[in-house]
């Protein structure tokens, strides 16, 4: 029987000209494009799940319940973990990691290096395996540092690194004592190289003063196997409320390791684990496979059934001489299995090519071997199943249900059978995904526009900050601004103390309420620093060189000043404090609110003051020019001053890129599947309308012998589709602005959604097809209707 199911369909395969290349095509850019997002999904659900203890093993995260009460912050207090394994039972340990980004000189070869330190129990939390040294040689002593197994071959090359000495900033000697295998890719530790004890970490307030002030401490602990941490959390709130008489700013919040880079993307603060992904963009893939995939089936569907015709005395003859209907669904589905399974290898190929361009359009770096594991195949295995019903079950049950005598004499179907409408029903089902995805692709395309055209409030272009390495505080960075304003190429220099993106937080208070707060950033800057970004001054004056007075001054932006309910004119003058500074500043100027962050958030509380701070970043605006050469002149200039030091800079406007990269990747690869999906949909009208024209060859013959034009002909095919098409129009239009709303919500600034989106997409989907019908049309009109009338 099995040898006899097998013969039919290879009949199948080679009797029905280029419909089972459709359906085969067809179904195999659906897996390919299934198999590749699986493998997107595999990667990034392993990971850090190479620890033995990596499902008990918990960050504790900070709930802000003021200042921006309900975001979440992915570090906290130093004193969080030491008062927690200290004093909730269920805590086994508890580890401390702070990021540091210090240079590291080599033979004269200086080089910014990313590392941590952590609490003596990392390396027993999370269980690398050592190359040479321990943990406990590492942990147990000041000075001693352990490093990757790349960094070892970066900085020492093939010698034995045990024991070889560097310096942490040209100032702390560090000796390596341990080297440990490289974190893998899927581990949110692999960024960082070098590993020391955060006990004896540079510099060492954050180390010796334990305190519930300032969040800037990624903290880890182990539970037990089925811990209730719903009960440890609530431990942990009581303490924190506790230990600060009820006056505490957040609340301790767990996260299992394992979640942490899928579902980290939203929270704030500075996190020493790689840069998280966003399970929306895992979601938001997956669904293009499944749509792609879908419609790959509906087209098997729709030709499947629409041939039915063709195979009606096959089915009839079975059933004569006594198939049963279960037999004829079971060989029905082994054919389309078989299908389904070359399809599937087809697929799998693919994949393989396609990767490349995949990891490209996503910066990933996936590596197809993954495609090989037990696991993955049994996955890979199941959507095979899956496919396979899914695409045989209408076809099967249909065929299968066909009255023998009706069968045999070729009556089975009807242009207005219940079978022809559900084929039109499926259609209009494709039809309205092409149109919400091409939709979909231009409200995407037209955000991203709107964000790189979108004023920012000041002017990021020809901007470049120098950094001032390992310099001290004390540094006089005067000489240097000097010598640079006098280039040619320069317009302005001013100073400030941090990266506009990454200055320090404080908060403002109302009069009438000192508890809650407006978290802003600030730092202190050059009387000039405004005029250089460029940003707009709407009250008051720029900042004044400090004097002796024991006031300071500060411009707030809008935010702030709305916050503390004031005009912009009413808040020159005022005095406002700030809770990390003793000084109080007076508002001397009101400024436009600049976007520092991306657009996916909103303008917060920014304030430019003159407290004396040191200023060790240079800020300068650059004519238009041959920017490389100009960096080199810069270079040689700063080494003048300090010949010793790795010159660094920052852009602004790259740091605003970078902001968006994850957003362009994820639209590359939506339009690239979307357009595959259209792709696809445009194959299954193409099967159909070659079945439609092989069907009504004779009547297209006797049609044109009594006098019809191709026009005629064509209209003949193109005015069921055209139906078809406004019925899709109709449906598709409020599911894509569904669709494209959804996606904006993650934008705080975003288009509005306009009507000329859905008339593209329904313009492109209606040419797109008619243009796929006329083409099938035109050529059957244009046959010879004497051959076609003669034709079998």
């Amino acid at each position: 029987m099995n040898l006899f199911f097998l013969k039919i369909t290879w009949r199948s395969l080679t009797q029905r000209g280029v419909f089972p290349i459709i359906n085969i095509a067809g179904l195999s850019i659906g897996l390919a494009v299934v198999l590749l997002i699986s493998l997107l999904i595999f990667s990034e659900k392993s990971f850090d799940r190479q620890f033995k203890q990596s499902k008990n093993i918990y960050r504790i995260n900070c709930k802000l319940t003021a200042f921006m009460p309900g975001e979440t912050f992915v570090s906290t207090a130093n004193i969080v973990g030491p008062t927690m394994q200290e004093s909730v039972p269920e805590i086994i340990s508890a580890v401390r990691t702070y990021p540091g980004s210090y240079v590291v000189r080599i033979n004269d070869h200086p080089m910014r290096i990313n590392m941590m330190w952590a609490d003596e129990d990392f390396f027993r939390l999370f269980d690398t395996p050592f190359l040479h040294g321990s943990p406990e040689a590492v942990m147990s002593r000041p000075n001693a540092i352990a490093i990757s197994e790349e960094m070892a071959k970066t900085l020492f090359g093939k010698n034995n690194p045990m024991g070889e000495t560097f310096s942490l900033d040209g100032k702390h000697l560090m000796e390596v004592a341990a080297v440990y295998q490289d974190f893998p890719k899927n581990s949110s530790f692999r960024e960082h190289k070098m590993i020391a004890p955060f006990r004896h970490s540079y510099p060492s307030w954050f180390r010796d003063r334990l305190y519930w002030g300032n969040i800037e401490f990624e903290t880890f602990c182990l539970l037990p196997e089925k811990a209730d941490t719903a009960s440890v959390g609530a431990q942990m709130r009581k303490l924190t409320s506790d230990a600060t008489e009820g006056k505490s700013w957040f609340w301790p919040t767990l996260q299992r390791l394992d979640e942490i880079h899928l579902y980290s993307a939203k929270f704030t603060g500075s996190s020493n684990t790689s840069s998280p992904s966003d399970i929306g963009k895992v979601k938001i893939l997956s669904l293009l496979g499944v749509i792609i995939l879908a419609v790959a089936c509906i087209n098997y569907m729709n030709l499947s059934t629409a041939r039915a015709q063709k195979r009606s005395r096959e089915i009839g003859i079975s059933k004569t001489v006594g198939a049963k209907r279960y037999e004829l669904i079971s060989r029905l589905f082994f054919e389309t299995g078989i299908f389904t399974f070359i399809s599937f290898l087809a697929g799998f190929v693919l994949a393989a090519m396609l990767l490349p361009v995949f990891n490209s359009l996503l910066g990933e770096q996936l590596d197809f071997l993954l495609a090989f594991r037990p696991v993955f195949l049994c996955v890979a295995l199941l959507i095979w199943l899956a496919t396979t019903v899914f695409a045989a079950s209408y076809p099967a049950l249909y065929m299968s249900g066909f009255p023998p005598l009706m069968a045999i004499r070729s009556s089975v179907s009807s242009p207005k059978s219940s079978h022809a409408v559900v084929r039109k029903v499926l259609t209009v089902g494709q039809f309205t995904v092409a149109i919400v995805l091409i939709a979909w692709v231009l409200i995407i395309l037209t955000q991203i526009k709107f964000m790189n055209n979108k004023d920012l409030g000041y002017n990021p272009r020809n901007l470049m900050c120098i950094l001032p390495g390992t310099l001290s505080w004390e540094t006089d960075f005067s000489p240097l601004a000097n010598d640079l304003r006098a280039e040619s190429s320069v317009e302005m220099v001013s100073r400030q103390t941090g990266l506009i993106f990454e200055s320090s937080v404080n908060t403002i208070h109302r009069a009438t309420d000192d508890k809650i707060g407006l978290s802003i950033t600030s730092q202190a800057v050059d009387p000039n620093f405004l005029d250089l970004m460029q940003i707009k001054l709407i009250a008051g004056r720029t900042l004044p060189e400090r004097t002796n007075d024991s006031i300071a001054q500060i411009i707030l932006n809008r935010a702030a000043v709305d916050y503390l309910g004031l005009t912009p004119e009413e808040a020159i003058g005022k005095r406002v404090s700030l809770t990390n500074h003793a000084a109080i500043n007076e508002v001397c100027g009101v400024m436009e609110n600049f976007n520092f962050q991306s657009l996916h958030s909103p303008v917060r509380g920014y304030g430019f003051h003159n407290l004396r701070y040191p200023k060790m970043l240079l800020m300068l605006r650059v004519k238009e020019g041959n920017f490389s050469e100009q960096l080199k002149r810069y270079e040689e200039i700063f080494k003048k001053h300090f010949p010793n030091e790795m010159f660094e800079a920052r852009f602004p406007d790259v740091q605003m890129e970078k902001a968006y990269e994850g957003d362009r990747r994820t639209s590359h690869v939506a339009i690239v599947f979307s357009m595959l999906a259209i792709f696809v949909a445009c194959m299954g009208v193409f099967g159909l309308t070659a079945f439609m024209a092989e069907q009504r060859t004779k009547e297209i013959g006797i049609r044109k012998v009594l006098g019809a034009t191709v026009w005629n002909i064509v209209s003949l095919f193109t005015n069921n589709y055209v139906k078809l098409l406004l019925i899709s129009l109709v449906i598709a239009i409020p599911a894509a602005w569904w669709v494209g709303d959804q996606y904006l919500q993650n934008f705080a600034y975003r288009i509005s959604i306009s009507w000329w989106i859905f008339a593209v997409a329904g313009i492109i989907t209606i040419v797109l097809t008619l243009m796929t019908v006329a083409g099938m049309a035109i050529k059957a009109a244009m046959k010879n209707p004497v051959e076609a009338i003669k034709s079998e």
